[in-house]
């Protein structure tokens, strides 16, 4: 028989050891997760309920986390948030991506030394859905953007407002109905995912412009598409190793044959393949986000698209053990499935946008010695 904890326990290289505040802080994460997200995969939350997760939510202080020393905040680097944003993957990927919207946009005006920019209000209401940091991202298709926000809710967004140029506008996002003049929005619990045009960008007049390099001359818009991907990336590879942990309990618990099907060589091959291929996402996600200087462009456009490809070949391996389509939908991951493609979806575009890039020489030697 699998033992399930000890497969799904990832190995920690020296290099890699979490300071007491970071473990500590990971366990709090953790914590939440399993009390508070996990048991949304069964049952969708009140709004009371949701109100007072979102409360609860406040007291892991996020914001803070991400707030440079000098602003009272403890300056986390991208290794330590991709473990709590992981950690927070527990349940529904919208409704933790609804708590955490906004910690790209913060980690992107912290590089570029640019939170002033931002309307002085306590960091905490970006995450409580007072004022909410939409995903702005540019899709594939020429002069259209897509845009993750939170539905019926003004708020703020980050997004390119010329990729020849590289830089960033700040700007407001005004609640609206659930519909694009384009025609082409999704749903995700109480987040929307939407297509807006060029034209409809420029209409709302920018806050500010962020043109400024970071000290180590990357662009902000860059910047704030390798944050995007990056906080994307953890969301998904979280919700992988959420996965796998429930497919080793299932196929522990689960009996076929009088025997459980873990036992049965082609479905203990299954097991191990999703193990696999998660702990890999998991250890190219921690090899990045470690990477100093920041990871080359070459690099993170590796991980993403690595990350989209085999968070979808895991739901689909879990769908397959479950037994098809017709018995995961009494299951608890059933509810992942249903938004987790469209965050992958998202990383596609992301990696089409940062391939306009120059990799510099030295980037290109980096990246080629990771792949």
């Amino acid at each position: 028989m699998l033992a399930t904890e000890s497969l799904v326990s990832p190995p920690s290289p020296t290099t890699w050891a979490m300071t007491d505040d970071q473990r500590s802080l990971h366990a709090a994460s953790q914590r939440f997760a399993r009390e508070r997200l996990e048991p949304l995969l069964a049952k969708p939350p009140t709004p009371a309920a949701w109100e007072e997760t979102v409360e609860l939510a406040a007291t892991l202080d996020l914001g803070t986390m991400i707030l440079p020393a000098r602003r009272g905040g403890l300056a986390v680097e991208r290794h330590e948030l991709s473990l709590v944003i992981e950690a927070l993957a527990a349940g529904p990927l919208e409704r933790a991506a609804e708590l955490t919207l906004s910690a790209p946009a913060l980690m992107t005006l912290r590089a570029h030394d640019a939170l002033d920019l931002l309307p002085p209000r306590p960091v905490g209401d970006y995450f409580d859905g007072a004022i909410p940091l939409a995903l702005t991202v540019p899709s594939t298709e020429a002069a259209v953007q897509w845009r993750l926000r939170q539905a019926d809710t003004p708020g703020l967004t980050m997004q390119i407002d010329d990729l020849d140029r590289q830089r960033l506008i700040l700007a407001h996002v005004a609640p609206s109905p659930v519909t694009c003049r384009c025609g082409r929005a999704i749903t995700l619990g109480d987040l929307v995912l939407e297509q807006s045009n060029l034209e409809q960008i420029a209409a709302a007049p920018p806050l500010a412009t962020i043109e400024q390099l970071d000290r180590n001359g990357t662009s902000p818009a860059q910047t704030w598409l390798t944050e995007v991907g990056l906080y994307l990336a953890a969301l998904l590879t979280g919700a992988m190793q959420h996965s796998v942990t429930f497919a080793l309990d299932y196929a522990t618990s689960r009996l076929a044959f009088k025997k459980p099907l873990a036992n049965h060589q082609l479905v203990a091959t299954r097991l191990a393949d999703m193990l696999i291929a998660t702990h890999g996402a998991h250890l190219f996600l921690r090899h990045v986000t470690t990477t100093e200087p920041p990871a080359p462009t070459a690099l993170v456009r590796q991980l993403i698209g690595h990350v989209a490809a085999e968070s979808v070949d895991v739901n689909r391996e879990l769908v397959q053990l479950c037994g098809g389509h017709g018995y995961v939908e009494g299951l608890p991951p059933a509810a992942r499935f249903q938004s987790s493609h469209w965050f992958a979806w998202l990383l596609r575009q992301i990696d089409a946008a940062l391939g306009r890039f120059p990799m510099s020489a030295s980037s290109g030697t980096r990246a080629g010695a990771c792949a």
